[in-house]
């Protein structure tokens, strides 16, 4: 008597006596787990991408970890040079040492994003003020400055360096050319300054140009490049500016500590930031700040260990973004389930094909008594080793090269291997199982899909009714449930589209019967003989359309918003925003050539307003009705005695008199926050007759102007060359480009084609293992046709007629299943994050981009079919040649 066959001596005589069915199933799991790796990988670096490029719009100074307290650093050396020139590390090695000490101490996520400290010594602002009493000079403020890297950071241009500071003679500086300039202060000439520690006296030894005018070591002392100019309205302005003294020599003027300002940061570098330990980082560097550090600094009291406290805007920057990163993820995580439901279906079609190839086997060792557990644990066992190897294999690969998070991957790993398994199992038993009436089987199985069927679809709307009635709020992480929209739209589309084809195929079949030719008359027949088989492409087909529609839906929604956007905040062909504009510089803008008009926005940022949850301030914007309405691209309407308010202000307000300067204003309408006037989100907008009313204080601090067609970029050319000292000028073109082309807007793009060109390649893979599974019966089909004497080429169309009815019903549900899904996901989340708008923007269908997408998906998945078809007729017209041989 023969024992039964053990689970392991099962699987391994599947898999031996299947070796490319076996292949298949192999190769497929390491494209899919390898696939979803690679994406991970991508994902973790669009979303660093988008981290890295909100940390680099900072400035420097304010993103860096920095401190200022009054002292000179104690001088002596270091236990090293760190970097510094012999002398200068002598003076500065002991407090560099201490500034090394507090990065390294600093917890590993706040020391991986933290550079070389810096240090630097600056002077109380002073008068530089000529020794020679018969000469002039322009009035020029002077910042006296002790740099330790300032022979790496310059390069001489006439003179030399600042030398050591000697005991009676004059302090050898050193300044730019520009600020040179603007003080009129001539190489050797020597100006007195004065300290409230005492006075001193300054010889220009030196000018100098920066090496990198665009390093951050500038940006912390802005004016060391050129001056900062001091509008003294009548009178001469007033020019300020950075000079530098010899770094070794700063022992020799420790009896100006008083005087004194000890500055020190840590540089924090954007291409530090990683997307996948934000959260880490943002908590060390928390930490870090809130840790006190001690540095010895010579002051007017004597010599004190001084509290350095360290503070930047990284860390609130990083958290500022997170909802721009979840919204981020959750449309990736969102369009990417579709495809995962494809890849799903699949694997499960190309692992149904293995057990098929050995359908005899698994019968053959239930003849012999293996049971259903057994064939489905040794199935379950063997397919799952494959798969296992398979998809580790190419995630390791994939994650050693390109790198990314290790949990996606190795869930990846686990949900492929998973899925191979089960479907093995369900097969093994499904196919080889006996004992059951054939009709008594059917009904059963028709009643068990008219269930699923069923569920899926209420299940579906279910989902999308409670995304639609869940409230939004602004910055909020689109739900989960949103999330799985689109792959639930799909399932449910997949199975509409199953239970349409059988009617669609049999009208046809009633029209063929007046037709000639056997293609029509057998083809409907043959078409969707196999659900099972004929689900998977129509599944990945759906999925394809359904991401490319809503995809494109939310790429024209999201390019809308931000051009809203810019052009509400920008609010004219060319904007000038600056700090102070006088009479001057207005006059000269309208002059410029090509500038057709100019309107004028004037702010007082510090009045008060009576709400009815307390007193708050706003900003009232000032401007001429009739030149806003000549110079602005905005539409808003501004008459005197009323103002507009922002909607900040107006939901504030909640219907109660709006009062500025203890006088009521009507108020005539209600705009988004991002308005054209200014950063401002609670602010009033009043003519200049309504303000001189009111006694406001406002002054001007925006031009909105109005270029001749073709001649903004001219025009913002002039007027950079002119005021970009004092301020900004930007176009609308410009800013439209800058925000389109934003990490964040380019990922969802990118992430959005990657997503419609796998579901693509699965559909071409899923059309392929179909016409592969139908090859046995297609082969009798054919072997008997042509016994027959049915022409080669018929074959062909009736390969065709197998795949494309469900193909050609699935575009168009695709569509419905992309349009519908759409709204409730585009609602559930905040675009403005995308937008850097105030209010969510306007849905877009995007129908013009969708069908083109959709179209060029089609003829793709058309073609591949055709070629798969073409292989397969071949394939099976050399079977039906050996079926008539061996059925004579």
């Amino acid at each position: 008597m023969s024992r039964r066959p053990s689970r392991t001596r099962i699987a391994l005589a599947v898999l031996a006596d299947a070796p490319g069915a076996s292949v298949l199933v192999l190769l497929l799991a390491a494209v899919l787990a390898g696939g979803a790796a690679a994406a991970s990988a991508w994902a973790s670096v669009a979303r660093t991408e988008v981290l890295q490029a909100a940390v680099g719009a900072s400035p420097p100074s304010q993103r860096d970890l920095s401190d200022a307290t009054r002292g000179i650093p104690v001088t002596g050396p270091g236990r090293g040079d760190h970097g510094l020139a012999p002398d200068v590390a002598r003076a500065w090695g002991g407090t560099f040492d201490r500034l090394d000490a507090f990065a390294r101490d600093a917890d590993p996520a706040a020391a991986a994003v933290l550079g070389a400290p810096r240090a630097v010594v600056r002077f109380d602002r002073t008068a530089a003020v000529p020794v020679d009493p018969s000469a002039s000079a322009p009035d020029g403020r002077i910042i006296l400055s002790a740099d330790p890297l300032l022979d790496q950071l310059v390069d001489v241009v006439e003179g030399r360096l600042p030398g050591p500071i000697e005991a009676g003679q004059p302090i050898p500086i050193v300044l730019t050319e520009a600020i040179s300039d603007a003080f009129a202060w001539k190489l050797g000439e020597v100006r007195a300054v004065h300290y409230s520690a005492g006075d001193r006296q300054l010889r220009l030894v030196g000018l100098v140009s920066p090496r990198d005018p665009d390093a951050g070591e500038w940006d912390h002392a802005a004016i060391a490049l050129g001056p900062e100019i001091i509008d003294n309205f009548e009178q001469p302005p007033t020019y300020v500016g950075v000079g530098y003294a010899d770094a070794a020599s700063i022992a020799a003027l420790e009896d100006l500590a008083a005087a004194s300002t000890f500055e020190t940061w840590l540089p924090i570098e954007p291409a530090t930031i990683h997307a996948d330990a934000s959260d880490e980082t943002v908590a060390a560097i928390r930490r870090f700040e809130s840790t006190p550090h001690e540095l010895p600094l010579v002051t007017d009291y004597g010599r004190w260990d001084a509290d350095i406290s360290y503070t930047g805007t990284t860390p609130t920057i990083l958290a500022a973004s997170a909802p721009l990163l979840a919204g981020l993820v959750a449309l990736h995580t969102a369009i990417a389930a579709g495809v995962a439901l494809a890849g799903t279906a699949v694997l499960a079609l190309a692992v149904r094909a293995l057990v098929a190839r050995r359908r005899g086997l698994l019968q053959l060792l239930a003849a012999r008594g293996a049971s259903d557990a057994a064939r489905s644990g040794a199935l379950a066992a063997g397919v799952g080793a494959l798969a296992l190897v398979g998809s580790a294999a190419a995630a390791t690969v994939v994650l050693i090269v390109a790198g990314g998070p290790v949990a996606p991957v190795v869930l990846a790993i686990a949900l492929v291997t998973g899925i191979a398994a089960t479907s093995a199992a369900v097969d093994g038993v499904l196919l080889t199982r006996a004992g059951v009436r054939a009709n008594a089987s059917e009904r059963r199985r028709s009643r068990v899909r008219a269930a699923s069927d069923a569920g899926i679809v209420a299940l579906t709307l279910a989902a999308v009714v409670a995304v639609v009635v869940t409230p939004t709020t602004d910055g909020g992480a689109v739900p989960p449930l949103a999330v799985l929209l689109p792959a639930a739209a799909t399932a449910a589309a997949c199975v509409l589209a199953l239970r349409l084809v059988p009617p669609a195929v049999r009208g046809v079949e009633r029209l063929a019967r007046r037709a000639r030719g056997l293609v029509m008359l057998l083809g409907p027949a043959r078409a969707g003989r196999d659900v099972a088989i004929g689900a998977v492409p129509v599944l990945a087909l759906l999925s394809a359309v359904t991401i490319a529609v809503l995809g494109s839906g939310l790429l024209a929604t999201v390019e809308r918003g931000v051009d809203d956007a810019a052009r509400a905040q920008v609010g004219a062909d060319v904007r000038v925003d600056a700090r102070y504009l006088g009479q001057d510089d207005i006059a000269a803008v309208a002059d410029v050539d090509g500038v057709r008009a100019v309107a004028v926005v004037a702010s007082d940022p510090d009045q008060t307003v009576e709400f009815p949850d307390g007193d708050g301030r706003v900003t009232v914007y000032v401007v001429d009705e009739a030149d806003f309405a000549a110079a602005s691209t905005s539409t808003l309407e501004i008459a005197d005695g009323t103002a507009l308010v922002s909607r900040t202000v107006a939901d504030r307000l909640d219907g109660t008199d709006l009062v500025v300067a203890d006088a009521p204003l009507p108020i005539a309408d209600v705009a988004p926050d991002d308005g054209p006037f200014g950063r401002a989100s609670a602010w009033v907008v009043v003519t200049e007759t309504t303000a001189a009313d009111l006694g406001l204080d406002a002054r001007p601090r925006a031009l909105l102007i109005a270029a001749d067609p073709g001649r903004a970029d001219a025009v913002r050319a002039a007027l950079a060359a002119r005021l970009g000292e004092v301020g900004t000028v930007r176009t609308i073109d410009a800013v439209l480009a800058e925000r389109r082309g934003a990490p964040a807007v380019e990922a969802l793009v990118t992430g959005t084609t990657i997503a419609v060109l796998a579901s693509a390649v699965l559909t071409l893979l899923a059309a392929g293992l179909a016409l592969s599974a139908g090859a046995p019966s297609r082969a009798r089909a054919f072997g008997l046709l042509r016994a027959l004497g049915a022409p080669a080429r018929d074959e062909y169309g009736l390969v065709l007629w197998e795949l494309l009815p469900a193909l050609v019903v699935a575009v168009p549900l695709g569509f419905a299943a992309g349009l519908g899904v759409l709204a409730p996901l585009a609602r559930s989340g905040d675009l403005t994050v995308f937008t850097e708008g105030s209010t969510q923007p306007a849905l877009v269908v995007g129908l013009g981009t969708s069908a083109a997408i959709v179209g060029a998906l089609v003829v793709v998945v058309i073609l591949g079919v055709l070629l798969a078809s073409l292989l397969a007729r071949r394939a099976g017209a050399a079977r039906a040649v050996r079926t008539v041989d061996e059925e004579g």
